[in-house]
């Protein structure tokens, strides 16, 4: 039993005091380096460069739009004034850029409207263009006298000539096939008229 003792003893001791020292050590450890956690490092993201994406805008070419200011100059050419006034553009005018709208005044030109005919119409023309403005004028110049004009048949419409006959007066949209066989003999034969009011209507009655 000694023997078994002594044994014990042996191995209990060393035992014993390596407990007291691993406990020791850890105990000054945490004296000296307290909540001392190992650390870990996670490597960083890379940086993404992010490029600005530019945008570019193409302006379009300016057109005529429902809020354009509207001017139109009336310019007398028999004592050289002018009247301006605004008013509402045209809706066939809606949506034209310049280039348009200047072809759309020529045709005005070839078929102005019985009204300005009546004032004494010449010629319009476009004075300035941009999407906030646009100018016309109009030139009028009234008869010093009645005179007398011919209506005649020109590629089926009805085309009124000066009483000179040496430049057109005005293009109509009147078809000849449209009017009584006594009236295309008339227009045929070279109709005529012996001054505006008569014209005018005439016009008005076989204008579509």
């Amino acid at each position: 039993m000694k023997f078994v003792k002594r044994i014990s003893l042996f191995f209990i001791y060393p035992l014993s005091m390596f407990s007291l020292g691993f406990a020791a050590n850890m105990a000054i450890m945490e004296f000296f380096y307290p909540g001392d956690e190992k650390t870990v490092i996670m490597p960083e993201e890379p940086e993404v460069e992010v490029k600005e994406q530019i945008q570019v805008s193409v302006s379009d070419e300016p057109v005529v739009t429902a809020d354009t200011q509207y001017i139109v100059q009336e310019y007398d050419m028999g004592d050289t004034t002018v009247q301006e006034n605004e008013v509402k553009a045209p809706d066939k005018f809606i949506g034209l850029d310049r280039e348009r709208l200047a072809e759309e005044i020529n045709n005005y030109n070839q078929n102005p409207s019985l009204t300005d005919l009546e004032k004494g119409f010449r010629y319009m023309e476009l004075v300035s263009f941009s999407d906030k403005k646009v100018v016309v004028k109009k030139s009028y110049e009234l008869p010093k006298e009645d005179k007398g004009f011919f209506l005649m048949n020109e590629n089926h419409y009805v085309v009124v000539y000066d009483q000179s006959l040496s430049e057109v007066y005005m293009n109509t949209d009147i078809l000849v096939e449209d009017l009584s066989a006594e009236l295309q003999e008339e227009i045929i034969q070279m109709k005529y008229v012996e001054n505006e009011k008569e014209l005018f209507n005439f016009l008005e009655s076989y204008s579509s």
